[in-house]
């Protein structure tokens, strides 16, 4: 018995031949998944370490989750999620839907994605945000650009290619559901020369241009 189990667990007698990797990719490549996983397959078929291998996986960047089995009787069978990212953080970082950190090589980081950032343990509550305001700012045709959130909880916009929106601490839906009423009764037509909308009045908000400020409040 124990010279049958020395047999079975020498990596010589049923060493691993083949890695197959299932998964839909965009940044990833099947070749570099398989790279990473016959770095950490350390043993025959018997005694490869699974979890292991599993863990190495996921210290992957563009990996979302992953499952690894054996297939008798030389195989190791690695199915992968791919993360996907919905937003960056900061200038290095991405988000996926759950607000998920994660940090790839800078080089891979897209450059069309809105960028949030904030104090670290926000980035549910800004990512939510970033939905909502892209939904009141899809009414009139605008796309946010960053939400920066700062220490203070005051909120700031920059619209793609345009204006940056001082929203502040309160009322922030409101704040924005008057800028957006605002935006096409009054600014939309001269929306290339506004270079900042104050909206941290009561009744009202500031404008400043490029020729100076003018006072809708």
């Amino acid at each position: 018995g124990g010279f049958l189990t020395q047999q079975v667990l020498d990596p010589k007698a049923f060493p691993i031949r083949k890695i197959a990797v299932d998964g839909e990719f965009h940044q990833l490549t099947t070749e570099h998944v398989q790279s990473v996983v016959s770095k950490a397959v350390l043993g025959g078929f018997f005694d490869v370490d699974v979890a292991k291998v599993r863990a190495r996986i996921l210290d992957e960047p563009w990996v979302f989750d992953a499952a690894v089995r054996r297939v008798w009787p030389d195989t190791i069978r690695v199915s992968i999620r791919e993360q996907a990212a919905v937003a960056r953080w900061g200038e290095y970082a991405l988000l996926n839907k759950f607000a998920d950190i994660f940090v790839p090589d800078a080089s891979d980081i897209p450059s069309n994605l809105v960028v949030l950032d904030g104090p670290l343990g926000t980035e549910s509550e800004i990512l939510a945000r970033h939905f909502s305001m892209q939904e009141r700012l899809d009414e009139v045709g605008l796309q946010v650009g960053r939400i920066h959130l700062s220490e203070r909880r005051s909120w700031v916009v920059d619209i793609k290619g345009g204006a940056t929106l001082l929203i502040g601490r309160h009322a922030v839906a409101e704040r924005l559901s008057r800028f957006s009423r605002a935006f096409e009764h009054v600014l939309k037509s001269n929306w290339k020369r506004v270079a900042l909308v104050d909206l941290r009045y009561t009744n009202g908000f500031a404008i400043r241009e490029d020729l100076g400020v003018a006072d809708n409040g």
